[in-house]
């Protein structure tokens, strides 16, 4: 297998229908209660309860809230491609730095890893280059660092961004609204009892506060599946060089690709594609039909071989 990850090290199958089923209906309402899932999956509540706790303990799922960089003050971020003659030691050591939020060992796919892929983000640009300076450019195993910064961020091609563009604003981000959020962050499907004791507030007052964040699209719940779990065990990212204008680029590459993760960045390859695929040869091969598309001049694959880190906490702790 190309992409495994520190969640699933290969050694699990394809998930069985019925925990198929249920994933697909948390990705629809990730937090459905029971009752209704049960009733939609025609099964028992403690059926669900039993199934749900297995594939959340295996990290088939990931149920989480999903809070934009910008809503969270952080205003610069990168996709970074950093050369090493150590990747999996520099990965690891990078992970204990809050500021980077994904990282990946990438290098060719009949290969060994020989260079990282990380998502890093800063409340502004010089704060961004102060962390780069500090973490990865001084650091003697980071041999080439090549930041690309993100000029926009279109999400998913299942939430295209009404939510990015409509948000209504109107209530601040206080201490009790930073702390209900970080815990969503961790574990999407959080008791409002749960919330409300680490918010320090009743379970009640927890259920309003939530309401209003999602009223307020501060945040979306989202459910992950494990994509080695559904059959994609092979993920990279592809840079893609366009002719053409990049809105229409994008829309033939979603024609060809099964694309998670889509942004500007800078460079001279503007767009940054997430793509999964049954295998690595599959992976290749949407590649070369993304190159082959016309207005397109050049797309370069970074296939992921193993994904060390992966964290959507970055809603600080005490700004008010």
């Amino acid at each position: 297998m190309l992409t495994r990850t520190i969640f699933n090290e290969g050694s699990l199958p394809d998930l069985e229908p019925a925990d198929r089923a249920l994933v697909d209906r948390l990705v629809v309402d990730p937090r459905a209660s029971g009752r209704d899932l049960a009733k939609a999956l025609d099964c028992s509540e403690a059926n669900i309860s039993r199934r749900l706790n297995r594939l959340v303990a295996e990290h088939a799922v990931r149920i989480r809230a999903f809070m934009s960089l910008d809503r969270a003050g952080l205003s610069a971020s990168a996709v970074m491609l950093v050369q090493s003659p150590d990747p999996m030691a520099l990965g690891q050591r990078l992970a204990a730095h809050e500021w980077i939020h994904f990282i990946a060992t990438s290098g060719p796919l009949h290969g060994p890893a020989d260079a990282l892929i990380l998502h890093g983000s800063a409340a502004n640009g010089t704060a961004f280059r102060a962390l780069l300076d500090r973490d990865l450019c001084t650091d003697p195993d980071a041999t080439v660092v090549d930041a690309r910064m993100v000029l926009d961020s279109f999400g998913t091609p299942a939430t295209t961004d009404a939510h990015r563009h409509n948000w209504r604003g109107g209530r601040p981000l206080d201490r009790v609204n930073r702390a209900i959020i970080r815990e969503l962050q961790r574990d999407g499907r959080a008791t409002f009892a749960a919330l409300g004791e680490v918010a320090g507030i009743s379970s009640t007052a927890a259920a309003e506060r939530y309401r209003h964040l999602i009223d307020d699209q501060l945040i979306r719940m989202l459910a992950f599946p494990e994509p080695s779990r559904i059959g994609l065990r092979a993920t990279g990212l592809l840079l893609v060089r366009p002719r053409i204008v990049t809105e229409a680029a994008l829309e033939a590459a979603k024609s060809v690709a099964n694309l998670g993760w889509i942004a500007m960045v800078s460079g001279p390859s503007p767009l940054a594609l997430e793509c999964s695929a049954a295998d690595g040869e599959a992976l290749q091969a949407v590649t070369d039909r993304v190159a082959a598309l016309p207005g397109i001049s050049n797309v370069a694959l970074h296939p992921y071989h193993a994904i060390l880190k992966e964290s959507f906490v970055w809603c600080g702790a005490d700004e008010e």
